[in-house]
């Protein structure tokens, strides 16, 4: 289980570690560069205000937290402007290809000795931050420094996707209860239930997306189409999607779904999903004991979670968030940085002020110990709580007073962990060589019609027979050889 540094450690931390990077007469200053979809939220630059003064007096680092779209990280990091730290992922920044390249700070040597509760905190999981790296030494001789490049901002590691059930008309209406966990088509029955009643109503309204998060069956290995089954007896070989069991058996329900009329029509098509629409089945991932889809005042009735999916575990999920230093820092800056996700992982208020903004303000805290944004935090400063640091060292969000998240609920969490299945296979990033253009041309037919596929529009079984026969006409099984030969040498090196 996911070890929490106790409040001793905590208080230790607090009384001698600050010494060293405080004892300058001005406080450290870090350019920190963070992911975000669109604008910067409006209060960011009062709440890091508000958090300066606090790290100021602590640590003797202050940041100034710039957020960026992908887009405008890619041309800062173009144009050659400076930062400290970054935030980093297999999503946004990609960590594994940066670090590998030498844009990131090796932090292993400075852990332990600067800051040891840092590495208290994250341990066991600074492996998602492991990597080996080829780099040049003084003289100029290549060598390969198995190290540390970040720092996890630990949160939801594994990945579990729930179904997001009207729990008023399942359990309120019709008495039945709805279990933890459920296989994919067990849904059959709650589907007919609803239409039962509202026969002219669809109760799984779907966008072209398809149902969130249903596809994590695997791991990705070349685009969409060639993948690694999470529960497989040959967790090493790479294999057409179609050749997953699990993904296709859900594909097949959702085809079943549409005939029955349980999917709205136009599903291939539709673009959103209102929230007004009160459809009584939607799907996600998220974790166990995970209240943001809870409030009845927002989806019109009270929600229930039943998991589907999960819990999984791989590099990429791992590297859900994570935080580097530039590899051009000084030790100094480095140590700071250090020192300051020590704080973040350390002191909870401090953590909440930089997750939900200023108490009293933005959020407030509930009875049980829990936050609550206010309607001023819900719209000036509302994002993904991983950006700003670790999700697991701040207060668990519940929904509203009535609907109260645990405030324990990261130990849950971690619990469910211990019985993850793990993907060996872990790092290995495909160099496509001759074949990227074959691959883009696999690519695009298997996507041409995927939006049918994920909604449950056409027959998988026709449609997987079709797309196979031209996949492999082009070349797919010379691919799939060649990503097999790069992944069993990958391995055979580990």
């Amino acid at each position: 289980m996911k070890k929490l540094v106790s409040l001793a450690l905590v208080l230790a931390m607090l009384l001698c570690v600050g010494v060293s990077v405080a004892s300058a007469e001005e406080p450290i200053k870090l350019i920190w560069w963070t992911s975000t979809m669109g604008d910067a939220p409006i209060d960011a630059q009062k709440v890091v205000d508000a958090a300066n003064k606090i790290s100021a007096e602590k640590i003797g680092v202050v940041v100034d937290l710039q957020f960026k779209t992908s887009d405008q990280l890619v041309m800062d990091f173009d144009a050659g402007e400076y930062y400290d730290m970054v935030f980093t992922c297999d999503w946004y920044n990609d960590f594994d290809t940066n670090a590998a390249e030498g844009l990131y700070y090796n932090v292993e040597p400075l852990l332990k000795e600067h800051a040891p509760a840092l590495y208290d905190a994250v341990d066991p999981w600074w492996k998602a931050a492991q990597l080996e790296v080829t780099m040049e030494d003084e003289d100029g001789e290549e060598i390969v420094v198995d190290g540390i490049w970040g720092i996890p901002a630990l949160k939801d590691l594994g990945i579990q996707v729930f179904f997001r059930l009207n729990q008023d008309f399942y359990e309120g209406e019709l008495g039945w209860t709805i279990p933890e966990t459920m296989e994919f088509a067990d849904l059959e029955k709650y589907l007919k239930a609803w239409k039962d009643v509202h026969p002219n109503e669809y109760p799984l309204h779907m966008t072209k997306s398809g149902l969130s998060g249903f596809w994590q069956e695997h791991q990705e290995i070349v685009g969409d189409y060639l993948v690694i089954p999470y529960k497989t007896d040959e967790p090493t070989k790479v294999v057409p999607i179609w050749e997953n069991p699990y993904y296709v058996e859900k594909v097949r329900c959702l085809h079943k779904w549409y005939e029955l009329g349980y999917i709205n029509p136009d599903a291939a098509i539709n673009e959103s999903l209102p929230m007004e629409l009160r459809t009584p089945v939607r799907s996600g991932t998220a974790w166990n004991g995970y209240k943001g889809w809870s409030d009845p005042s927002v989806y019109g009735f009270n929600v229930k979670l039943s998991q589907y999916i999960g819990p999984y575990m791989s590099r990429a999920s791992m590297q859900g968030a994570l935080h580097a230093i530039n590899a051009a820092a000084t030790e100094e800056k480095a140590i700071a940085a250090l020192k300051y996700f020590e704080l973040l992982y350390t002191d909870t208020a401090f953590r909440d002020l930089l997750a939900y903004g200023i108490e009293g303000e933005h959020f407030t805290y509930a009875s049980n110990g829990t936050v609550i944004r206010t309607a001023l935090g819900s719209e000036n400063y509302s994002f993904d709580t991983y950006v700003t640091g670790p999700v697991i060292s701040a207060s668990v969000r519940s929904a509203n007073e009535t609907v109260l998240g645990d405030p324990n609920q990261w130990d849950v969490v971690y619990e469910q962990y211990e019985k993850a299945v793990i993907a060996p296979v872990s790092g290995f990033r495909y160099d496509k060589g001759d074949y990227a253009d074959l691959c883009t041309v696999l690519q695009d037919i298997y996507m041409e019609k995927y939006s049918e596929l994920c909604t449950g529009t056409l027959d998988p079984d026709e449609y997987f027979a079709t797309v196979s026969a031209k996949m492999y006409e082009l070349g797919l099984q010379d691919v799939i050889d060649d990503v097999q030969a790069q992944l069993d040498e990958y391995m055979a090196s580990k």
